[in-house]
């Protein structure tokens, strides 16, 4: 019996060695055989990726074949979600004017266009142990039934005779018939950051606004399972109120979206703003030390888009920008939270969108570099898996698209890219050693706590002894240390 079973034993221990050792030409994370679908195999230890859980279409009114709302498609999809992500940044979530969800009206009402408080809370607990980050706009506000009367909560204003929770340079008091006849002395404080039109500006200085926000954000946002926040807008007000937001709700993880306006590749204004704004998030409010906020990485942004082109102009191919001290993460990868494209660069609304044809490098970009990465939905998810078929809306969804150069999905290439950032260790803390900067190649050596790797794109790299090619597609390599 012995001698019986012997060959069969021995053929099968080459077979799995074979299996093996193929496999970790590859990162040993991931199988090519079947590319349709996601191997239940791969273990992501952990990350601090990012996956922004909406696009701009997301809700009922925008999508023509909308069958469930979002809420929903979330919870069916979280089985691609909880495993590879640590963060999913959801849209806002109270009733609003707008059908995105970007003129908040009810705070405390969590019936909006992307679903209700039942389906927001049954996604939540679906995603798990993936983290709820919420969209908090407070910047402004609009009334209910005219530009300034709000309600639930009322911020302390009473209709057509106190508007103390509006700054005083707000529109209302010149456009409004029921707030221009408001006296200066019931109209709230001169504005802290910028003026939006389409909305209340709110005055962060009146503490009655303060406590209706920290209330809303602790009492309802956070009881229905969010961890933390991305906040809008925040060139609107003082980043010393995001901080104290932050303090009072405990926050885990917080990002502000600081856009400004005219980038340039050469110049350190957008850089400056940005900075800033994270340092002043540390002020304190009401003796309330604040608690530090990440930005979002538009200088980067505008760096990728420099290099690969846009939809409205084409790429300089300078991979050199790459390499700017400009960019946040480059300055501080712990505050900088780097992407691609969201809902508003990107997706339908498509103001700023990167070229389509080289997402597959900066996304190679992105995962392997210091920093928190943030994962559009439309890049990683197929139309079918959003549940919307209008022509306009489905052209958006690369997920099952196939990168240049590879056998992989963009969904599957971005899950090579975590996983291959969870089994070096690559964090916000991580190193990164330019080794190449010039017009056709950017070369960089990103160090985690368990390895490194080398990404290179553009020309082809001559990797140094002691690594091996391990991916690579149309204009990008990545080597890993044997």
């Amino acid at each position: 019996m012995k001698h019986t079973f012997f060959p069969f034993i021995f053929i099968s221990v080459l077979v799995t060695l074979f299996t093996f050792t193929s496999c970790l030409n590859e990162g040993a994370l991931y199988s090519e055989d079947d590319d349709t679908s996601i191997e239940e195999s791969i273990v992501i230890e952990s990350t601090n990726v990012m996956l922004q859980g909406f696009t701009w279409s997301s809700n009922s009114n925008s999508r023509t074949g909308y069958t469930k709302d979002w809420f929903t498609v979330v919870k069916e999809n979280a089985d691609q979600i909880k495993g590879t992500f640590e963060y999913v940044w959801f849209p806002p979530v109270s009733n609003s004017l707008s059908d995105n969800g970007y003129l908040p009206r009810e705070l405390n009402n969590l019936t909006s266009m992307y679903g209700n408080s039942s389906t927001l809370r049954a996604s939540i607990n679906a995603i798990s142990p993936a983290k709820a980050i919420g969209d908090i706009v407070i910047n402004h506000r609009v009334g209910s039934t005219s530009w300034g009367d709000f309600v639930n909560p009322s911020f302390g204003t009473v209709k057509g005779s106190n508007y103390k929770a509006i700054c005083s340079g707000d529109e209302g008091f010149t456009s409004d018939s029921n707030m221009s006849k408001v006296p200066s002395s019931m109209r709230g404080n001169a504005d802290t950051g910028d003026s939006y039109a389409s909305g209340r500006d709110l005055d962060h200085t009146n503490t009655t606004v303060q406590n209706e926000i920290v209330s809303w954000m602790n009492d309802v946002l956070k009881d229905a399972g969010f961890k933390g926040w991305r906040y809008d807008y925040v060139r609107g007000y003082a980043g010393k109120y995001t901080g104290y937001y932050n303090a009072m709700t405990d926050a885990e993880f917080s990002v502000g979206e600081m856009w400004p306006d005219s980038f340039s590749t050469s110049s350190t204004n957008w850089t400056d703003k940005m900075t800033s704004w994270v340092s002043s998030t540390t002020y304190s409010v009401n003796e309330v030390q604040g608690k530090k906020s990440r930005v979002f990485d538009f200088v980067l942004k505008g760096m990728l888009n420099s290099v690969f082109g846009t939809s409205t102009y084409s790429q300089n191919n300078n991979y050199n920008l790459l390499a700017s001290p400009n960019t946040i993460f480059a300055a501080s990868a712990e505050d900088a939270v780097t992407f691609v494209d969201n809902h508003d660069t990107g997706s339908t609304q498509a103001l700023w969108p990167l070229d389509s044809a080289d997402l597959g490098l900066a996304y190679a970009l992105i995962l392997t570099h210091p920093g928190y990465p943030c994962v559009a939905w439309q890049h990683y998810f197929a139309s079918s898996e959003s549940d919307d078929t209008s022509t306009k809306n489905k052209s958006q969804y690369l997920g099952g698209k196939i990168v240049p150069g590879t056998e992989r999905t963009y969904k599957n290439h971005i899950r090579y890219l975590i996983s291959l950032r969870s089994s070096l260790g690559i964090n916000e803390t991580s190193t990164r050693v330019v080794l190449s900067a010039n017009a056709g190649q950017y070369t960089a050596k990103i160090t985690g706590e368990k390895g490194s790797l080398i990404l290179s794109l553009g020309q082809k790299f001559q990797a140094p002894e002691g690594y091996t090619l391990s991916y690579s597609g149309t204009g990008f390599e990545i080597f890993t240390e044997n």
